[in-house]
């Protein structure tokens, strides 16, 4: 799950403590599992648990759904990066 490695990136960060997270997605299942864990199946648990972890040690952060067609550059970014071999990390300033 992305979210996963979006919070594993935004704790690695510095400004952690300063700065804070919002993390929109287009699955309303990922949210609905990160925000209620027990709903999770089975297959998908211990990536659940892991964002668990990582969520009882820092909350200055949000998640919330967002329709795909309202978030257009997500859905780009995660197109683009289906095909690259290196990690990519972009930040966006509103």
């Amino acid at each position: 799950m992305a979210i996963k490695e979006a919070l594993s990136i935004y704790f690695s960060f510095q400004w952690v403590n300063s700065h804070r997270l919002i993390i929109e997605s287009d699955s309303s299942n990922e949210v609905k599992w990160v925000t209620n864990p027990t709903s999770v199946p089975w297959r998908l648990r211990w990536i659940v648990v892991q964002i668990e972890n990582l969520k009882l040690q820092f909350s200055n952060w949000t998640i919330k759904h967002v329709l795909r067609e309202a978030n257009e550059l997500a859905n780009s970014l995660a197109k683009s990066g289906v095909h690259r071999l290196e990690d990519m990390v972009v930040f966006h300033d509103d």
